[in-house]
């Protein structure tokens, strides 16, 4: 069973800088939206100009919408910042001295 780790003050305030900045994430252009401490994820909204459409429960198109991500702050057995949150600090950083 894998153990829940706090999130440091200082990197919860990190990151909170950085909503509503835009990064490449996996050869797409996401924007920091939200951040859910207790769930231990930071959300990212795909930035689009025409996002996809969107299938209602019937399949019949019903709306577009973006892709929404969640990427885990911390790594759930060492507690450590996972690889994938590094990635997104330095590229939504990197944003800042633009």
């Amino acid at each position: 069973m894998a153990k829940t780790h706090a999130i440091d003050t200082a990197l919860l305030q990190q990151v909170r800088s950085l909503l509503g900045h835009r990064c490449e994430h996996d050869g797409q252009v996401w924007r920091l939206i939200d951040i859910l401490p207790g769930e231990g994820l930071v959300v990212l909204e795909s930035d689009l100009a025409s996002p996809p459409i969107q299938m209602d429960q019937y399949g019949r198109a019903s709306h577009r919408a973006n892709a929404i991500l969640q990427v885990r702050i911390l790594d759930p057995v060492e507690g450590e910042i996972t690889l994938e949150m590094q990635e997104l600090l330095e590229c939504l950083q990197s944003t800042l001295r633009a």
